[in-house]
């Protein structure tokens, strides 16, 4: 905190940005809970139904959002349909480590571009050399076993398409919830929609999704969905709050935390060499923030 205040960051902005920096962990947590089952089908039925109730009943409390951000919760539901169906392919070819860094590094590079034609967030020298920094980071996390094999460029190519899709949402959802007035109505309207569309969409593909007998598994993936929805819910409170560009590179600074996790648990390959990139990313994205 005292790094943001030399920054030039107030105490209430310290306060935002210390709960973004919380989101961000848990999203990285989530993950992780999603890449250590065996089925990531499975394991993104489970989170999602179980978003679907944590939704119903955040809209229920709270009503629904106005009438301008209906537009923008609308694309929002599409987009983030496509970006799991992305992730989860991604998931089921690719790394933890080498997916979630570029899947989640790229958006602060295309949110911040983006705020700046959307918003009129313009960018600064520093932003800029944070972009610079970022990408390097991106690179080498991207090739660091050299080039990827045909199935781990095909997770690549799923997981650049999903950083995609997370600037779109991301930019949608940072001006939906500001003309919502209400982030907690905006946000249990869009877990509803959102879950629901592929909870249904994933039992038709598998049609039987859930086979055999609950286990602690299905437990973990429950507490993925709850923290999914802490975490998102926290960044939109945050898009109220701080340029949308600051709130979607804070957020990736969960690529760290996905670095360390998938070295840990999962037990992936070039460990310190990982982590090393993905610090890399993370100070090109307070280079953004501190800009």
């Amino acid at each position: 905190m005292l790094g943001l205040a030399a920054a030039g960051v107030s105490g209430e902005q310290g306060v935002v940005v210390a709960v973004v920096l919380v989101a961000a962990v848990a999203h990285a947590g989530w993950n992780l809970l999603a890449k250590l089952m065996d089925d990531q089908v499975v394991a993104f039925w489970l989170i999602n139904a179980t978003c679907v109730v944590c939704g119903a009943g955040m809209w229920a409390i709270a009503g629904s959002p106005r009438a301008p951000a209906w537009p923008y919760l609308a694309t929002s539901v599409g987009l983030h349909v496509a970006y799991n169906v992305t992730l989860l392919n991604s998931y089921r070819s690719g790394e933890l480590s080498q997916v979630y860094p570029l899947a989640r590094g790229l958006a602060p590079l295309l949110v911040t571009g983006g705020a700046a034609l959307v918003a009129g967030e313009g960018l600064s020298a520093l932003q800029l050399a944070g972009v610079a920094v970022v990408a390097g980071g991106l690179v080498s996390l991207v090739w660091l076993r050299g080039a990827p094999p045909t199935g781990g460029r095909r997770s690549m190519a799923l997981a650049a398409l999903t950083g995609v899709i997370i600037a779109a949402y991301s930019l949608c959802d940072g001006l939906g919830v500001r003309h919502a007035h209400d982030t907690a109505g905006y946000a249990g309207a869009l877990f509803l929609f959102e879950s629901s569309l592929l909870v249904v969409g994933l039992a038709g593909w598998r049609r039987r999704v859930l086979p055999g007998r609950p286990s602690w598994g299905w437990t973990l993936c429950v507490v993925g969905g709850a923290l999914s929805v802490a975490a998102y819910g926290a960044v939109l409170w945050a898009q109220t709050r701080l340029e949308l560009g600051v709130v979607s590179a804070l957020r990736e600074t969960s690529v760290v935390a996905a670095a360390l996790l998938g070295a840990v648990f999962l037990h992936e390959g070039h460990a310190r060499r990982r982590v090393a990139a993905a610090v890399v990313v993370c100070a090109g994205v307070v280079l953004l923030v501190v800009a």
